[in-house]
């Protein structure tokens, strides 16, 4: 971003009293709150989709999020001298969640619980945003549904026509589709990096460690797909896609600010916002956090419970947040980083965080083996 861009602020009705750069573009400090100035990376429905889902969220009664500012023209996108595409989003002066502190995370679980509520309201209503093409009426609509866009190029009789068909797609969807895949693939790489390097004949010091523990991790992986593709989900999944139930899709400790200045949390990044269980938000927040507390049971039993306080877990939620511990994400990452890149050099850092994974997954086993009898 030029100082060019900044030529763009003019167009904003608030006066600016500091300006820093992060989060990808510019945090201004303003008489109106913080805000956030980015150039555009990604096409038009991008951002329109994203401020239809953040302001839902929003109206939702969940306030303290991302949504866009559009200029004093009433435009999404202000377009500077040079052609360039420019958006402006609401921002927060709080502190990132610090993983290391047990206070923060319960404090961030409590804040997704709280989301995943007002998630459930907007799944119920629906998301739609419209835009006008340059020769036609263009009509793009999200419905809460996965991250695909449809188009419609008809009036407002075509849009009920396309969304009466859109009902039809939901349920020809295998049940947990996504998240089934997903698991089945991870597994299947695994298994193909470890072929890999067992054709190798000089093998390096990465290679030698990862081969010693990748059949227990590819049974593990395997287990786990096979557990999550159990009869005893479909009715999970099925119920999912019936209500279009809706996952931020990234709650990780970098979305989440604490102390803002608007009081309570915020969460931000909505971008991969799509159709799953929301069991699948508090897996990977409490994954994450686990690999920083060396998967310490109290700490996930007061994650898990103070989740369940505002948003009680039903059985089969439990169950499923079991069978996706279960899988060994971290390993399968480093895995495939290291297959999907240049083999010949693998740096030290990838090699300490596979010892690291590996020296951890007794205590991950012992947890899982613990929340079983959840």
């Amino acid at each position: 971003m030029n100082d060019k861009s900044l030529e763009c602020l003019k167009f904003y009705d608030m006066q600016i009293k500091k300006m820093v750069k992060g989060r990808g573009g510019i945090i201004l400090f303003t008489d109106r709150g913080c805000r956030l100035f980015l150039e555009c990376s990604r096409n038009d429905g991008f951002y329109l989709r994203d401020e239809a889902v953040t302001n839902a969220v929003s109206e939702a009664g969940f306030n303290n999020v991302d949504s866009y500012v559009r200029n004093q023209d009433g435009e999404l996108f202000t377009v500077g001298d040079d052609g360039r595409k420019y958006v402006m989003k609401n921002w927060f002066g709080g502190r990132e969640c610090d993983v290391k502190s047990v206070n923060d995370v319960v404090g961030a679980v409590r804040t997704l619980a709280q989301l995943h509520i007002c998630l459930n309201v907007v799944s119920s209503a629906g998301v739609k945003y419209v835009q006008e093409g340059e020769n036609q009426n263009m009509m793009r609509r999200w419905e809460c549904m996965a991250l695909a866009e449809s188009e419609d190029y008809g009036q407002e009789a075509e849009l009920k026509a396309s969304e009466s068909r859109t009902q039809n797609i939901y349920v020809q969807f295998d049940k947990g589709a996504g998240m089934r895949q997903n698991l089945d693939r991870h597994t299947k790489e695994i298994k193909k990096a470890a072929n890999y390097m067992r054709g190798k004949k000089k093998k390096n010091e990465f290679e030698q460690i990862a081969l010693g523990a990748i059949d227990t991790f590819y049974k593990e992986a395997d287990n786990a797909s096979e557990l999550l593709k159990s009869e005893q989900f479909d009715e999970r999944f099925e119920r999912m896609e019936q209500t279009r139930e809706l996952v931020h899709g990234s709650y990780n400790y970098h979305n989440v600010f604490l102390d803002t200045e608007n009081g309570g949390s915020a969460v931000t990044n909505f971008e991969k916002c799509h159709n799953d269980c929301q069991v699948a938000d508090l897996y990977q927040f409490l994954r994450k956090v686990m690999e920083k507390h060396d998967w310490d049971i109290n700490v996930a039993y007061r994650i898990v419970d103070e989740y369940d306080k505002l948003k009680p877990l039903a059985d089969v939620d439990l169950d499923m947040l079991v069978a996706l511990l279960s899988f060994p994400e971290k390993f399968w990452k480093i895995i495939n980083q290291y297959y999907n890149a240049g083999k010949a050099w693998v740096p030290a850092k990838n090699i300490d965080k596979l010892k690291v994974v590996i020296s951890q997954n007794i205590q991950r086993r012992e947890l899982i083996d613990k929340m079983c009898g959840l």
